[in-house]
């Protein structure tokens, strides 16, 4: 199992495959996923399930594999501070998992209910982060381990919008910057630290 949590900590932020996940162990599908359902069972993964609508047909339809602690991720990917100064991207899977890590938890002492999951199509046009309440607002946040945001990072999001119609209350782009920039009427780049302002 131990070795299992190293191959899955290499996955963190992608979609499940767990034949993919198993085969380097020589473990068939079953297994492997029985072990993850015991990681989960243990709080150290999150399956963020894939968001759908009736709108967009083609949507992706395999959840997401998710650390809850980017501290054990970064360890068990032996990410360091000077290994991110010589290659951020090292960067990206251990911030989407600090944001959604910190979410979860932030939406625990709501007394609304929210549902979490994440946001594909077939055009591989994405959103990391999709939040659902129970009056069916929806919210979109995708993850970014760079200080620059461009239109393009806006993707996602604005396909996630076309499918939620009025029920798209906001998108964003969190960020390593210290100010929020606003896109269009609901998108937004913003500071990472908006998640407690």
């Amino acid at each position: 199992m131990p070795r299992l949590l190293r191959v899955l900590a290499e996955h963190s932020g992608q979609l499940v495959n767990y034949s993919g996940f198993g085969a380097p162990l020589g473990m068939n599908h079953p297994t492997t996923r029985r072990y993850t359902g015991v990681f989960e069972s243990l709080f150290l993964l999150h399956t963020l399930q894939p968001w759908f609508s009736n709108v967009l047909k083609r949507l992706t339809k395999t959840p997401k594999l998710h650390f809850l602690d980017a501290g054990l991720l970064a360890a068990l990917r032996d990410i360091t501070p000077e290994r991110v100064r010589e290659d951020k991207t090292l960067f990206g899977p251990v911030l989407e998992t600090f944001v959604l890590a910190e979410l979860l938890k932030l939406s625990s002492w709501s007394n609304d209910r929210y549902e979490f999951s994440h946001f594909r199509d077939k055009e591989r046009k994405e959103v990391d982060i999709v939040i659902e309440d129970r009056r069916g607002r929806v919210v979109g946040i995708e993850v970014k381990a760079s200080a620059t945001v461009t239109t393009r990072d806006f993707a996602g999001l604005r396909r996630l919008s076309e499918a939620c119609g009025d029920r798209f209350v906001l998108g964003l782009v969190l960020h390593d910057h210290e100010h929020v920039v606003p896109f269009s009427e609901r998108l937004f780049a913003a500071p990472v630290s908006a998640l407690w302002s």
